[in-house]
């Protein structure tokens, strides 16, 4: 299966705005994070930053304070190409001093915390309050790897768990 069908199939939507220049915005984000040709294939499929109408989750390698008793973490938004809020080189700029160096984020987590790529094209889970070296935990080998992982999160759909099934609201 080709990458941007497996992405379009946890229900992917462009969030914001596509970018102008799909090829200057490539060019500027390989510049930034290593790009392999699925992940360049998806970024440019969709223009800009990804989100999931259905949820997107994944296994991690290492679990981290914030996976789920199923062994998940959920994925949020996986930041695209061009210069608004969800740009993987707008979310560079605005870590840069609380990442550690070699980290780039890809997408974001719910509660804040980040997906990220190191140098070596592994991908991680920062925790957006730990120091900046710490606070770490390998989701995958690569950028493709952590792709492959990623599923739909229906965990919670059709579920009444912590729902107060009251007719109380119907009394006027």
């Amino acid at each position: 299966m080709m990458a941007n069908e497996h992405i379009s199939k946890l229900g992917a939507k462009l969030l914001g705005q596509k970018s102008n220049d799909l090829e200057e915005a490539i060019k500027s984000a390989e510049r930034v994070v290593p790009m392999t040709p699925n992940y360049r294939e998806i970024l440019l499929e969709f223009g800009g930053a990804i989100w999931f109408d259905h949820g997107a989750r994944y296994k991690p390698h290492t679990p981290n304070p914030f996976t789920k008793k199923d062994g998940y973490n959920n994925l949020e938004i996986l930041f695209g190409l061009g210069n608004d809020k969800n740009s993987i080189e707008q979310k560079a700029s605005q870590y840069k001093d609380e990442l550690p160096p070699s980290f780039v984020p890809i997408g974001e987590s719910s509660g804040g915390n980040l997906v990220c790529v190191n140098s070596d094209a592994s991908v991680h889970f920062w925790d957006h309050e730990s120091q900046r070296n710490e606070g770490t935990w390998r989701i995958a080998a690569s950028i493709d790897e952590f792709l492959k992982r990623l599923e739909p999160d229906d965990s919670g759909i059709g579920s009444t768990e912590g729902i107060i099934e009251s007719e109380s609201f119907l009394d006027f």
